[in-house]
């Protein structure tokens, strides 16, 4: 993608934004989320429920709207993120390699294998005192009246990167720059992005890359590295990649997200606050409720019959993890946020996601302890806006709050 001129790229992107505007004009529900011009996706996700736990949508992909059926796809190891000759999964607008969000279940699970001791939920808490130092800072230097999104959440996940990550103090405003420009990282893969940002965001991967590939001893780099074997240095690159750019926009819509909800219901608050041991039941109801990830594109490696339905080896699959987490089949009520839930687990965004959800999640909820110890009275002071043209992410870009 880096090699293609701006007039080829801008091409290719009005290309795939043409095709999927075209669909969504006769009600596609899957064209209509790609288009991205909802702050509420989840009427369209309710119309592609109607259409049944999996269909084909006019795009050509296999949509899967179901609970059940979702996580027994996410679990099949005949559907990845490449086809069996190497290949990508969906048709990606950006192919993002430089971020290793291709990676295959195989590389993955060699991946989780190797940073389980540094980043998997039994090790993270030895995290914790970073993300504290860190979160402290941040509320130090903010007044009454911040944003919660690019004044707090943002600068909270990229910080806590920069630590563990080693970055040099020089380098670090370069990093944030970097980190906040790969926020779309996920969304540009099947959302076509205005060219502006297309290109800061493959300028951004390269860049970080050449930093990362420079200095393979530094932090959790040099630490996984370390594990030794074949792919070890590469299997650092690939660690420090991913969680740049994916680890810091889920971060970030976590905080913001789980933060939103209590501020929301001043009782549920209240309550959090007195029992802060709710903490990590609130962080996972926003899982469910409102995930960082909405969608995850898959493949099939072969031919597949599954919920009676045939779906051809290199067929594109679009689990909606945001519509499943909602089905009422298994949640009940499913659009109430309650922490005290006891149905299953949410269902998150795939492979990748299992590298950085440790961390993301470690993040809330010393970001949410502070903001509710330290700052009792905070409430939203505005709308929330919404980054243009993110339907996987959904990434707040501006939320404005209050404490005074």
């Amino acid at each position: 993608m880096k090699n293609l001129t701006d007039s080829e790229l801008g091409g290719m992107m009005q290309l795939v934004r043409g095709t999927q505007w075209y669909v969504g004009m006769f009600g596609d529900p899957y064209a209509l989320v790609l288009r991205a011009q909802t702050d509420d996706p989840h009427p369209l996700y309710e119309q592609a429920r109607a259409q049944g736990p999996l269909h084909q949508n006019a795009l050509g992909s296999w949509v899967c709207t179901g609970y059940e059926l979702a996580a027994q796809i996410l679990a099949d190891p005949r559907f990845d993120t490449r086809t069996a000759d190497g290949g990508t999964a969906a048709q990606h607008v950006l192919a993002l390699d430089d971020a290793f969000l291709g990676l295959d279940r195989t590389a993955h699970d060699r991946l989780r294998e190797r940073t389980a001791p540094l980043l998997g939920a039994e090790a993270i808490e030895r995290h914790r005192a970073v993300a504290e130092r860190v979160a402290g800072d941040l509320l130090d230097g903010l007044g009454d009246g911040f944003d919660l999104a690019a004044d707090f959440a943002t600068p909270l996940a990229v910080g806590v990167l920069a630590e563990l990550l080693a970055v040099p103090a020089a380098d670090r405003p370069g990093f944030a720059e970097h980190c906040t420009a790969l926020g779309n990282a996920l969304d540009a893969e099947v959302c076509p992005q205005q060219l502006v940002p297309a290109r800061a965001l493959i300028t951004a991967l390269e860049r970080l890359r050449g930093q990362f590939a420079g200095r393979p001893d530094g932090g959790l780099l040099g630490e996984v590295a370390a594990t030794g074997g074949d792919l070890a240095a590469e299997d650092a690159l690939a660690t420090a990649m991913l969680l740049a750019a994916t680890g810091v926009q889920t971060t970030s819509s976590l905080v913001c997200n789980a933060a939103l909800a209590l501020l929301a219901d001043p009782a549920r608050r209240d309550a959090v606050r007195a029992e802060p041991g709710l903490l990590p039941r609130v962080i996972d109801e926003t899982l469910r409720s409102d995930p960082p990830v909405h969608l995850c594109a898959l493949v099939a490696r072969e031919d597949v019959e599954i919920a009676g339905q045939h779906l051809a080896a290199g067929s594109q699959l679009v689990v909606l993890l945001a519509a499943a987490n909602r089905d009422p089949e298994v949640f009940a009520d499913p659009e109430r946020f309650d922490p005290h839930r006891t149905e299953a687990a949410p269902l998150h965004g795939g492979a990748h996601h299992e590298l950085v959800a440790p961390l993301a999640k470690l993040q809330a909820e010393v970001a949410l302890r502070l903001l509710l110890d330290r700052l009792p009275g905070l409430r939203q002071d505005g709308p929330i806006v919404r980054r243009r043209r993110a339907p996987v992410s959904r990434a707040i870009a501006r939320v404005p709050v209050t404490a005074a």
